[in-house]
C-alpha cells in the first residue's frame, strides 16, 4: 500500500532558492539599458564617451547592440531602427534623419528621451506609478505610462524658420506640457479655436494630437558644418542663458492623415522580446552592457580629472579599458573623434540631419537603382518574346531581336547594380 509522503518544506524553499536568486541577482547587476532589436537603411551613429561611432546596419550587426543613458543616437537618410528598453517589452521606433538622447532608463521599464529633430513613435508597456516614459524636446514634453503614441519635431522645407511639433495617440492616454513657461491650448471644433492658457497639461486620448508651430531655436537652426567643420554628428554648446518663459501655443485636434499613412507604411516591424529570455538570444549582452557601463564610468571620471586639473592626458587613464575595447559588430565601424567641444558637465548635445549621403550609401543607392531599371528590362524582354515573337522557350527567342536587346540591356544593368552595391561595402 503507497503512503502519501509530503515533501519537506525545506525542500520546496531551496529549489525556490536555486531558481529565484540567480535570476534576481543576474537581473540586479545589470545596468539600465536599451538594445537594437530591428534595423533596415544605411547609417545608424551612436555618440558615446566624446566619440560618435557610425554603423553600416546593412554590414554590421547591429541586432542586439545595447544603448545606455547618455548615448546619442542618431539615424541616416532612409534608416529606420527598433529598441526595446529594458527590463521590459517597450519598444521604439526611431525614423530616419532622427537624433535624440538616451537621458534616462527606469528600473521597470520607463525613461526620458531627448529630441533633438526627428520623428519617433513608441509602444509603451503599462508601467508602475513609480516610472514614466517621457520623451522630450524643445517645445513639448509628451509623459505616458502606457500606450502607443508618436512625437514629430521636423523643420518643413516650406517654412524654414518655424520648428513643428506633434505629439500623437494611436492607442491610450498621453499628457503633453511645455518645459516651461505657461502654455495656451486652442481646441479646434466646428464654431472655431479659442485660446485657453492654462498650467496643466493636455490630455491627448486615442486618434487625437496636439500640435506645436514656433520659431526655429538657435540650437537647431545651426548647420553642422559651422559647428565642426562638417563633421556628421557635431556637438553645440550649451547657451550662455536660458531663454525667458514663454507661452506655447497647443493645437488640439483630430491625428494628420500624412501621419496616419505614414506609421502604416512604417509600422512596428518586429515584437518585443521576453526580457527574461535576451541573455538566451544574445548571449553575453549583460556582460556587454557592464563592461560599457564601466567605460562610462571611465570617461566620467577621466572628464573630473581634467576639470581639476589631476591628469594631462587622456592616455593616462584609459591605457587599461583601451586594450581591452572590442567593437561589437565584426566589421570596425567609422569612428570620429569630437575632442574638447564634448566636454563638460551638462553638455546641450545637438546632432543634425546630415543631408550629404556618404559615397558607400550613394553606390548603394545607385545598386539599387541599376537592379531595378534591370529587372524592369528583364521582364520587358520576357513579355516581349512571349507575346510579340511568339516564344515559348528560350529556344524561340530570335536572336537580334529588340526583345533580346531589352533582356541583354537588362543583365548589364543589373551586373553593374551588383557591382555598384558590392563596392559599397568596401569604400569609405
Amino acid at each position: 500500500m503507497n503512503t502519501f509522503r509530503p515533501v519537506p518544506i525545506g525542500v520546496i524553499f531551496a529549489v525556490l532558492f536555486a531558481w529565484f536568486v540567480p535570476t534576481v541577482m543576474a537581473q540586479a547587476g545589470t545596468e539600465p539599458y536599451a538594445f537594437v532589436i530591428y534595423a533596415e537603411g544605411y547609417n545608424l551613429s551612436v555618440f558615446r564617451n566624446d566619440e560618435m561611432t557610425t554603423y553600416d546596419v546593412l554590414v554590421d550587426d547591429v541586432i542586439g547592440m545595447p544603448l545606455l543613458p547618455g548615448d546619442l543616437v542618431q539615424t541616416d537618410n532612409d534608416t529606420f531602427v527598433e529598441m526595446q528598453v529594458m527590463p521590459s517589452r517597450t519598444v521604439v521606433k526611431i525614423a530616419e534623419n532622427t537624433t535624440f538622447e538616451i537621458e534616462r532608463i527606469g528600473g521597470a521599464g520607463g525613461g526620458t528621451f531627448d529630441m533633438s529633430y526627428g520623428r519617433m513613435r513608441a509602444r509603451v508597456e503599462r508601467l508602475t506609478q513609480n516610472d514614466r516614459f517621457e520623451i522630450r524636446g524643445f517645445t513639448a514634453v509628451a509623459g505616458v505610462r502606457g500606450t502607443d503614441f508618436g512625437y514629430d519635431m521636423v523643420v518643413e522645407r516650406e517654412a524654414a524658420a518655424e520648428l513643428q511639433t506633434k505629439v500623437y495617440v494611436f492607442d491610450g492616454e498621453v499628457e503633453v506640457s511645455e518645459p516651461g513657461g505657461e502654455t495656451v491650448t486652442e481646441t479646434a471644433d466646428a464654431s472655431g479655436s479659442v485660446p485657453e492658457a492654462t498650467a496643466e497639461p493636455v490630455r491627448l486620448q486615442a486618434n487625437e494630437m496636439v500640435s506645436v508651430v514656433s520659431a526655429v531655436p538657435p540650437e537647431v537652426a545651426r548647420r553642422a558644418d559651422e559647428i565642426a567643420g562638417g563633421t556628421p554628428g557635431a556637438v553645440a554648446p550649451a547657451p550662455a542663458e536660458e531663454a525667458a518663459p514663454r507661452k506655447v501655443v497647443f493645437r488640439q485636434q483630430q491625428i494628420e492623415t500624412e501621419i496616419e499613412d505614414f506609421w502604416q507604411r512604417k509600422d512596428f516591424a518586429e515584437d518585443a522580446i521576453d526580457p527574461d529570455t535576451v541573455e538566451e538570444k544574445f548571449p553575453g549582452i549583460n556582460a556587454r552592457v557592464q563592461r560599457l557601463s564601466d567605460e562610462r564610468r571611465q570617461y566620467e571620471e577621466l572628464q573630473r580629472r581634467r576639470r581639476e586639473g589631476l591628469l594631462g592626458a587622456p592616455e593616462e587613464f584609459l591605457a587599461e579599458s583601451e586594450e581591452a575595447f572590442e567593437a561589437e559588430p565584426e566589421r570596425e565601424p567609422q569612428r570620429v573623434a569630437l575632442g574638447e567641444a564634448a566636454t563638460g558637465d551638462r553638455i546641450e548635445r545637438l546632432l543634425l540631419p546630415d543631408q550629404s549621403a556618404p559615397q558607400s550609401v550613394q553606390l548603394r543607392q545607385a545598386g539599387n537603382w541599376l537592379v531595378g531599371v534591370g529587372v524592369l528590362m528583364e521582364l520587358g524582354g520576357l513579355a516581349g518574346a512571349w507575346f510579340i515573337d511568339d516564344a515559348r522557350s528560350f529556344d524561340d527567342i530570335q536572336t537580334g531581336g529588340a526583345s533580346t536587346g531589352a533582356m541583354i540591356g537588362g543583365g548589364v544593368f543589373i551586373g553593374s547594380g551588383l557591382f555598384s552595391y558590392l563596392l559599397s561595402l568596401v569604400v569609405d
